[in-house]
């Protein structure tokens, strides 16, 4: 393959991580000389990643029991960009009703929200594998009656390499809006401002960055949408069903190949 001269101004690269880094519970093995490249070269790295069931903590002791020694800086996740767009936008709310798992009602509460059961200043709809009938028909009353309705994420499964079909955020946000007759507000990837604010936290400018992942209608898509060079991958473990109407800068069956393909 030959060389890009597109990738000699990249200062960041923003990585997917199930299908792009690793499988299941199997780290590809041109991850860990991937990443050893970027810090050769000073570029910035971050995983972006929509699933919302890890805290950043729970993501690095994720990530360790792979061999990959990061900090809670490698990640820019769909709470982190559900955080900065309330700070951004809303101030002054502090009160939130939220369908998420615990670890992500403990990072609301450290970025200073209130979770609560009645009253809030708006509803967030996340993965939760604590659902419960009764908390999903408050959501949907709270929203019914007026209160803004935010979805972390429009991806509607999770990948794996178990035998079994997990529900992601994206299913159980439709299940509101159905039972609603409401758009919820649809925050992660594939929205413009994921990887626009994730730049903006290593003091770079999207045009400056690349973003590697597998699906199109999130990955690809919002590089395209934040104006990033893209990199889809589509070697085994690989979401190959994730459609959209978007071209990647580059398309590689794992990250070895991208790197192959620098000056």
């Amino acid at each position: 393959m030959s060389k890009s001269p597109l990738l000699n101004d990249v200062k960041a690269v923003f990585l997917d991580m199930d299908g792009t880094i690793y499988h299941g519970g199997t780290l590809y093995p041109t991850t860990m000389p991937f990443l050893d490249f970027l810090k050769s070269r000073n570029i910035h790295y971050a995983f972006c990643s929509n699933n919302s069931s890890y805290s950043k903590d729970e993501y690095v002791a994720r990530l360790a029991k792979y061999g990959i020694e990061t900090s809670k800086e490698n990640f820019y996740t769909s709470v982190d960009f559900l955080v900065d767009t309330l700070r951004a936008e809303h101030p002054e709310w502090k009160r939130l009703y939220l369908l998420g798992v615990p670890a992500m009602k403990v990072e609301m509460e450290e970025a200073g929200y209130e979770i609560v059961d009645d009253n809030p200043e708006a509803v967030i709809v996340s993965f939760d594998k604590t659902l419960v009938y009764k908390r999903l028909c408050e959501a949907s009353w709270f929203i019914y009656n007026g209160v803004p309705g935010f979805s972390t994420h429009p991806d509607v499964f999770c990948p794996t390499d178990q035998p079994t079909r997990l529900v992601d955020c994206g299913a159980i946000s439709r299940c509101v809006e159905l039972a609603t007759g409401k758009t919820l507000r649809q925050l992660g990837k594939p929205d413009a401002g994921f990887l626009q604010r994730a730049a903006a936290r290593f003091g770079v400018k999207p045009e400056n960055a690349l973003m590697c992942g597998d699906r199109l209608a999130t990955d690809i898509a919002a590089g395209v949408n934040a104006g990033t060079l893209t990199c889809r991958i589509v070697g085994p473990g690989a979401d190959l069903s994730s459609k959209a109407d978007v071209t990647p800068t580059f398309t590689c069956d794992n990250l070895g190949e991208l790197q192959a393909l620098w000056p």
